[in-house]
């Protein structure tokens, strides 16, 4: 039985054994591996994934119909699917349950809750080893975006993940082959979490770190000065300072600076906020 795409769970199939086969060779797999895959669909990608070497593949449905499909039609013992939504899930329960393992996220992100999704992982980013998701391409360029490359797209949420993680664009997805034909191409993204940002990056920064960052990129056409100034109150002489110390020009726009000078200037920040 096949059931229609669900719209509001924005969802589009990927059946094409060829792309498939591509995603799974991508993603960082060994025998310790416990792979999450979100959005099982038919189980196309899920049947797969479990053929590596991988300990366990545990796959996340939120669509009733379609978990119960694949209850019923699961063959494989190495295949846990669960009944549940990946932006309301105990991440945190889930990774302490299994953190003797190497874990792996995979999925083919529907549009709306990718931006979402990728913030709550991340804020547990210590816990996982691999992100490996399947995005709208523009969604994708703007995670791996910087100052060298998709400049244009490069935002607040670029340097909130590329602080936090290393980023690559494997590859790009005609949407010719997902069912039904979305309205972009797809890109395939692997996120690695950083393991030497645990030890200076607290979860008491993240939300903050985040805010500071989206009213660095608030008005994209003012100059990262007049940012700092319209949501940091009187403090004209101490950015004046910070600016001369690291010899940077007030004319300088948000989109020109690296995720670590975007951290610089939070801890800055906070130190003078607390004054």
């Amino acid at each position: 039985m096949f059931y229609p795409p669900n719209k509001e769970l924005g969802q589009n199939f990927l059946f094409d054994k060829n792309y498939l086969r591509k995603i799974v060779d991508s993603c960082p797999v060994n025998s310790n591996t416990l792979i999450v895959e979100i959005g099982s669909g038919y189980g196309s990608l899920t049947n797969l994934l479990a053929e590596t070497n991988c300990q366990k593949v545990i796959s996340l449905e939120k669509d009733k119909n379609l978990f119960q499909w694949l209850e019923k039609s699961n063959t494989k013992d190495k295949i846990i699917y669960l009944n549940q939504d990946a932006l309301t899930f105990d991440w945190e329960k889930f990774c302490l349950e299994h953190q003797n393992n190497s874990i792996v996220v995979v999925g083919n992100l529907p549009y709306y809750i990718t931006n979402s999704l990728v913030i709550n992982l991340l804020f547990h980013f210590h816990l996982f080893k691999y992100f490996v998701f399947l995005v709208q391409k523009e969604v994708g360029q703007k995670w791996v975006a910087s100052p060298e490359k998709y400049s244009s797209q490069y935002s607040s949420l670029s340097v909130f993940i590329n602080y936090l993680a290393e980023t690559n664009l494997v590859f790009e997805i005609p949407r010719n082959v997902f069912k039904p034909i979305p309205k972009v191409d797809g890109a395939l993204i692997i996120i690695k979490p950083r393991s030497e940002t645990t030890k200076e990056f607290s979860n008491e920064q993240f939300f903050p770190f985040l805010r500071f960052l989206k009213n660095c990129f608030r008005f994209r056409r003012k100059t990262l000065w007049n940012n700092l100034l319209s949501f940091s109150g009187n403090s004209s002489k101490e950015w004046e300072k910070y600016f001369s110390e690291k010899n940077y020009s007030t004319k300088i726009r948000p989109q020109n600076l690296t995720a670590e000078v975007y951290y610089g200037l939070f801890l800055y920040w906070k130190i003078m906020d607390k004054r």
